[in-house]
């Protein structure tokens, strides 16, 4: 994938205030330009998609994660990070957070959520609580210790955005939220996703020859 920064040859367009830099893939750009879009907004496609694989390359790689627990807490892994930021985040109807909720929300095994949040327990993170609802259940919740970890991480992040978006107005800044939440549609649509892999099937099938065409070639 390539993503070397260049000024290209796109018209200029006044209402933008700088045209990206980012050059995506040749071959992205005419599977666009062959879907229907026009040169330049095929151009954006393939930017688009390399801007794409610079970030989750980062994210797959937990960077960021990594380097907040060696400051931290070196004890910690990005695991313990993923399910004390689960049990921070109640939401406006869940008022109690249970292993099961973590396992939920982190996508993995309950058994491996119990294994991480028994870690938290025992650092002095997260401490178990009765359920005021039902009292039979054990639900978890953030001591102080696990409070100003939040805290502190969540001001960091908005010290991060704060030297990131510097230099953008109050008008881009709202009109990359709304942009950047309707593309983010597609990946959180299970039935787009769905839909996706169906395709990708659809496309891998009529690339393969059929059976006779593999015969007449014998």
């Amino acid at each position: 994938m390539s993503s070397s920064k260049s000024g290209g040859s796109r018209a200029p367009f006044p209402d933008l205030p700088t045209i990206c830099q980012t050059r995506g893939d040749r071959e992205m750009v005419e599977l666009a330009e062959q879907a229907g879009l026009s040169p330049n907004a095929a151009e954006a496609v393939a930017a688009i998609d390399a801007v794409m694989h610079k970030v989750r390359r980062s994210i797959q790689r937990r960077d960021f994660g990594r380097q907040v627990m060696a400051q931290m807490d070196p004890s910690l892994d990005v695991s313990h990070l993923d399910a004390i930021s689960a049990i921070a985040h109640k939401g406006e109807e869940i008022t109690e957070v249970t292993v099961g909720l973590v396992a939920e929300r982190l996508g993995i095994d309950p058994s491996r959520a119990s294994r991480v949040t028994s870690d938290l327990v025992e650092r002095g993170y997260v401490r178990r609580v009765a359920s005021q609802q039902d009292a039979r259940r054990i639900c978890l919740e953030l001591t102080r210790k696990g409070g100003n970890f939040v805290e502190a991480v969540r001001r960091n992040k908005v010290q991060i955005f704060t030297r990131a978006l510097a230099q953008w107005n109050e008008h881009e800044l709202m009109v990359f939220a709304a942009l950047f939440e309707r593309f983010s549609n597609w990946a959180t649509d299970e039935n787009g996703v769905a839909r996706s892999a169906e395709n990708i099937r659809r496309l891998l099938d009529e690339a393969e020859p059929a059976p006779r065409e593999v015969a007449d070639a014998k």
